[in-house]
Order: structure tokens, then sequence, then C-alpha cells
């Protein structure tokens, strides 16, 4: 069984008192733990999480010191082992989800450093919300404004089991094949960008917001397995815009999509789209939105001969260093 907050509570003593499911604390008005899902919320903190989570957050200290006071709590209750809640039933489809709570909010602004502001007007346009286990969700809406597919994201990071991505990350049963989460802007259609995550999405959203009158930002939700994607998504529109632009991931991925594209061809070829590419600064979007990658922000725009002189470039440039 998973260690349980509320035994924790007891075993240090802190003052917590019962209010149905939950338990609130006596210090903190705004902290509470949800007995029933194991999970503490603090409101006027932003925070949200698991046992871990909350011993950092109660207490104010590192990891290292949240994991000694783990370990010895652990030891007067041997008979919990540490085990991993399920982040999302397995057999969850596309449906109707409740407002972005304060886990999804905790973690797209103080771990994804998405500003507060940006994440508050989604929410209310309905592009994200919460499941019952707090992860955030990203909603797909078709051009008539129907749901048609959801991107899930898990706000409690366990790089043990996702290795990978440090969080859980999956499309939900029944969503619209090749298509994704996406975000419309006011003005004729000209300008669609092309992101590899919704996260992605959101970081250019916040970065280049002046830019994108008359645009649409759509997500892959991967990379060059998802190509087919830009096809369909184009193929719900009205028309085609006047610029289609590649902004994936800086790295090996990212340039594998962008050589993919150069050789897709489009759904209507006489009313082809000229293609570009932006390029980031740092590894990804997100990422120059960390605090060490703080402003100016940087990216680079190219046209396709360019961006393949750009690439030969920067390898010649390693060989002859």
């Amino acid at each position: 069984m998973a260690l349980e907050l509320a035994d924790y509570v007891s075993y240090a003593g802190l003052p917590f008192k019962h209010e149905g499911r939950y338990l609130r604390s006596q210090e903190h008005d705004s902290l509470i733990i949800d007995t029933r899902k194991n999970y503490f919320i603090w409101n006027s903190q932003g925070l949200a999480g698991n046992l871990s989570q909350f011993i950092k957050a109660y207490y104010g200290i590192s990891d290292r010191e949240m994991h000694f006071r783990l370990k010895a709590f652990t030891k007067t209750n041997p008979q919990q082992k540490v085990a991993v809640k399920a982040d999302y039933p397995t057999k969850s489809a596309v449906g109707p989800v409740a407002p972005l709570d304060a886990a999804g909010m905790a973690y797209l602004t103080q771990y994804r450093h998405l500003d507060s502001r940006l994440i508050t007007f989604a929410a209310r346009q309905g592009l994200l919300g919460s499941d019952g286990y707090h992860n955030v969700i990203f909603n797909w809406f078709d051009a008539a404004g129907i749901l048609v597919g959801q991107d899930v994201q898990g706000t409690v990071i366990n790089r043990q089991r996702y290795p990978k991505h440090g969080s859980l990350k999956q499309i939900k049963a029944g969503s619209k094949p090749h298509y994704g989460f996406n975000v419309r802007f006011r003005g004729p259609f000209r300008h669609l960008y092309v992101f590899e995550s919704p996260i992605d999405l959101l970081s250019y959203w916040q970065m280049y917001a002046r830019e994108l009158s008359g645009s649409q930002l759509l997500s892959l939700s991967g990379a060059s397995a998802k190509m087919q994607t830009i096809n369909d998504y184009l193929l719900t529109q009205p028309a085609l815009p006047a610029y289609l632009h590649l902004a994936p991931d800086n790295d090996v991925a990212g340039r594998a999509l962008i050589e993919k594209f150069q050789h897709m061809r489009l759904i209507t070829p006489h009313q082809t789209c000229q293609n570009l590419v932006e390029w980031s600064g740092a590894k990804d979007w997100n990422a120059q939105l960390q605090p060490a990658k703080a402003g100016p922000y940087t990216k680079l725009t190219f046209d396709m001969q360019t961006f393949d002189q750009f690439q030969l470039f920067k390898k010649l440039r390693k060989c002859l260093s």
C-alpha cells in the first residue's frame, strides 16, 4: 500500500483537524489533505502532490532532507511500502473534465514556468482542465468547436516510472486520429505553427504572443510519427494558410521531423503554403522559460533551403573544431 498522508500527519503530530474525508491544517487554512485520494492541495501556495511533495512543501526543506524524514517515517511504519498510485485509469475515454485544479496550476506555473495569466485565460477558454487524478487535460477542439480528443499530462514527477518524460503523458482513448491540441487566434488564417507537445505550444504562445494574430497553433503530441496530423488538420480548414511554421524541439527528432516534412506532399499541391522553420535557441520552447534561460528569448526563422544550409554549416563547424 502507498504511504498515507494521514498517517504521516499523525506520526509527526501536525495540527490538522478532520472535515469529513479531508484534513485541514490549523496553521494554514488553505492547506488540505484529501484522505481518499491520498493527496494534498495548498491553494494559497499553488502547491499540490503526494506525501514526499507534502513534506518538502510543509517544512520548506531540500529534497535530501525530505528523503531523510520520509525514511524515518517508513522505518516506524514497516507495513507501509512505497507504491505508486495509478495516475490515470487505463480505459478512460474522451469526455468532459473538471476545471483546472491547484495541482495542475502548480505544475504548469512552477515546474513548467508558464505565466499564471496565460494558464488562467486558456483554462477559461476551456482548453485546459483536470481529471480526478490531478492530471492536466488538454482539450482538442475541431473547427466547429466540438471536443474531439484530449492529451493527459501528469503533475507528479516520477523519473523511475516515467524515465523518458519524468511524468505521465498519454492521449485519451477515442481521440480523433491524426489530430491534436490546437489554439486559434482572431483574424484571417495566415499562419499555422506546428509543435511537438501542448507544453511547447503554450510556451511559444507566451513568448511570441504579439506575432500570432491570424494564426493557429497545433501540437502533434509527438514528433515524426505524427506527420499525417498536419495534412489531416489542414483538411478541416476552409483554406490553407499562407505560411506553415514547423517549430519542433532543437534535437535529433526535431530535425528528423523537418526532413520528413520536406518529402511530404500537401493536400492541395496547387495551393501550397510557404514552409518555414522556427528554431529555438534552447533544447525546446519550454526550456526557454526556465529561470536560467530568462530573456531575451532567442529563435531563428528559416525557409527550408536556408535551414538545410544552417544544419550543414553546424556539422562542418563541429568537424573542424
